[in-house]
């Protein structure tokens, strides 16, 4: 297939062997893989081509591998992700659209990742985590979107070179800067739910939450600057909710209707994140993957939520 394959990384690692590996397996293979590190590998890279970079920011690898890239699409693919065996063949149809200017799949967790992760991901999947961002992590309906992650995004080459490749000055968020320039230009971004990837979670809370906080910051200040795909309401729902918490805990020891407003959104509330442990529960067949995510749910949304004013407010949000 006329497709290049782009994989970054700091340095080669485990993950981004399985990654390799899987690409081998494909039901179409690609024109060619292209994995850009800091540094040249110790030994080959199976059937890759290997680029060094030097200790660049991801965006800027992947404007370096798509220099080197001669296939027609585009298809970036994080080094902690490994694509399912149909993955490219799910696009082809996308790709013979001449309308399409690119093409996301789901990120699902991968099967065999440890407890932590698994909830980790089984939060991301919640419907009152991700709200209608859901189909990014479990398979979804085909549809028109006009904001995808890097982790699994074909981008038609004319296109990406059309807007300038990746803005290196944001990470994360360069991925919807990216999307932003192409949605601005007239072009279509497809989501496929069978251009299916397994991608690796971080695992709780740390890692989970570390990740949510630059999420926060970097979608907090996109809503400021870039307000066409980020000024939306489900991003503000964890401050907002973070604001009546704090209001209403203060209010209710004076005032007896907020005492019985704050009560009964907590009650609400309550209800809504036990459904998302549900939910995880039926997905993953394990209580205690559910147990877990139930308090995720609660953690993640307050830490978005602080991190999401925080990006309000900067001037520019650190690199993550």
């Amino acid at each position: 297939m006329d497709v290049s394959i782009i994989i970054v990384a700091a340095r080669e690692t485990a993950c981004l062997s399985e990654a390799l590996a899987a690409i081998a397996t494909l039901t179409r293979p690609p024109r060619e893989t292209i994995v850009v590190l800091d540094e040249a590998p110790p030994g080959s890279l199976g059937g890759a081509r290997c680029i060094v970079s030097g200790p660049v920011g991801p965006a800027q690898k992947r404007d370096m591998g798509a220099a080197a890239a001669s296939g027609a699409w585009l298809a970036f693919l994080d080094d902690d992700a490994y694509p399912d065996p149909g993955w490219l063949e799910a696009a082809q149809v996308h790709f013979e659209n001449p309308t399409a200017s690119a093409i996301g799949g789901p990120g699902v967790t991968p099967p065999n990742d440890g407890f932590r992760a698994q909830v980790s991901g089984w939060t991301y999947a919640s419907w009152i985590v991700s709200g209608p961002a859901r189909f990014r992590y479990v398979p979804g309906r085909r549809r028109a979107v006009d904001d995808y992650p890097s982790m699994n995004l074909m981008v038609r080459r004319s296109a990406f070179e059309a807007v300038g490749g990746f803005d290196s000055a944001f990470y994360p968020g360069e991925d919807t800067k990216l999307c932003l320039e192409i949605v601005r230009r007239g072009g279509v971004i497809l989501y496929e739910p069978g251009a299916l990837v397994y991608h690796h979670r971080r695992p709780v809370m740390r890692g989970h939450l570390g990740q949510i906080a630059h999420y926060g910051r970097h979608r907090g200040y996109f809503a400021r600057v870039f307000p066409e795909t980020s000024r939306r309401l489900q991003y503000f729902i964890p401050s907002l909710w973070l604001l009546w918490l704090v209001i209403g805990a203060v209010a209710s020891v004076w005032i007896e209707p907020v005492r019985a407003l704050l009560l009964a959104s907590l009650a609400l509330y309550g209800v809504a994140v036990v459904g998302g442990a549900l939910l995880a529960i039926w997905g993953s067949r394990s209580v205690g993957i559910g147990a877990a995510v139930f308090p995720t749910i609660i953690a993640s949304h307050l830490c978005y939520g602080w991190h999401f004013v925080g990006g309000l407010v900067r001037s520019r949000p650190r690199p993550s």
